[in-house]
């Protein structure tokens, strides 16, 4: 899965939480929203590091 799918399904689990009334999928929804956002920010830094070396 991409990390803007990634993004997306947790963005999709805390809108039908909050919709619903479910505490636990809002959360779960948020930590996978949060995971794919800090995978994204150590790419970044990983693709920084490369450009400095060249």
């Amino acid at each position: 899965m991409t990390r803007l799918q990634e993004k997306a399904r947790g963005r999709t689990k805390q809108a039908v939480g909050q919709i619903i009334g479910d505490d636990r999928l809002v959360l779960e929804g948020k930590a996978e929203e949060r995971n794919a956002e800090e995978k994204d920010t150590a790419d970044a830094q990983d693709v920084r590091k490369e450009n400095k070396k060249q």
